[in-house]
């Protein structure tokens, strides 16, 4: 499958809101949003997440030969000056038909290379549903290390799920030695 990556723009929310809603359905328990909430939105109220990669507020798509999104990765740079070093991923999705096909580690791969290339962006974290052990490795092997977990941070249908707190150091980080 011929996969290409780019920056979502606001002629994609409405394939971005259908991934986005497939997801929210198929696998509640590895998002903070829920599903019913996701449907009632509109496609348009999605288009400001949409931002210029150089800002450190972007989303990356993952796109089929025909042009059908098949899954997405944002990044959203912290708004307060002490907290600007700092983005956060949100929002990996990878539609349920292209799963498994490493749409995920491409996704995830060009994320962290888009937002090397912000200046003064130090580091990404992220939360990711603890249980889920294949997408938790997957944030490993790119570097990302756990550095706490909050019991029961959501619950569906009555049922409580962990989130792991990941955090990878760009190339810019201070912490890294040259």
């Amino acid at each position: 499958m011929t996969v290409s990556i780019r920056p979502l723009t606001a002629a994609d929310v409405h394939q971005y809101k259908r991934v986005r809603d497939e997801a929210l359905r198929c696998a509640p328990e590895a998002f903070t949003s829920d599903y019913a909430s996701s449907v009632a939105r509109p496609a348009s109220a999605y288009a400001a997440r949409f931002g210029p990669p150089a800002s450190g507020h972007f989303f990356l798509g993952a796109f089929d030969a025909a042009g059908q999104l098949l899954g997405c990765l944002g990044c959203e740079r912290e708004l307060l000056a002490q907290q600007r070093h700092s983005a956060r991923l949100v929002s990996m999705m990878v539609a349920p038909a292209a799963q498994r096909s490493g749409i995920g580690q491409l996704l995830l791969d060009a994320c962290i290379q888009q937002a090397a290339q912000v200046p003064g962006l130090e580091q990404l974290v992220l939360t990711v549903t603890a249980s889920n052990r294949h997408v938790v490795r997957l944030y490993e092997r790119a570097g990302f290390r756990a550095w706490g977990v909050l019991p029961r941070a959501i619950v569906v249908q009555g049922v409580g799920y962990d989130k792991l707190h990941m955090v990878r150091l760009l190339p810019l980080s201070p912490l890294i030695s040259p």
